[in-house]
């Protein structure tokens, strides 16, 4: 499932990187929402390596869009 989840996220930001918008930067909060949910009941390495992972998935212009959504993420 992390891997399915990963997965998703990275499309999610390259759509968001190539297409730019409201509904992009919105489906990609929403992956990280359930990737953070996922890893929440992880055991705490699986936790620590997929949240790396998605911090090296998300580029800074990304992050700063999701940033402003309405759930607060603490990549």
């Amino acid at each position: 499932m992390l891997l399915k989840y990963l997965n998703q996220l990275e499309v999610a930001v390259r759509e968001a990187q190539c297409r730019p918008g409201a509904d992009q930067y919105a489906r990609c909060a929403e992956c990280v929402v359930v990737l953070e949910d996922y890893l929440d009941g992880q055991v705490e390495p699986v936790r620590r390596r997929g949240r790396e992972i998605m911090r090296k998935l998300i580029p800074s212009s990304v992050f700063s869009q999701l940033s402003q959504m309405s759930r607060p993420l603490s990549l």
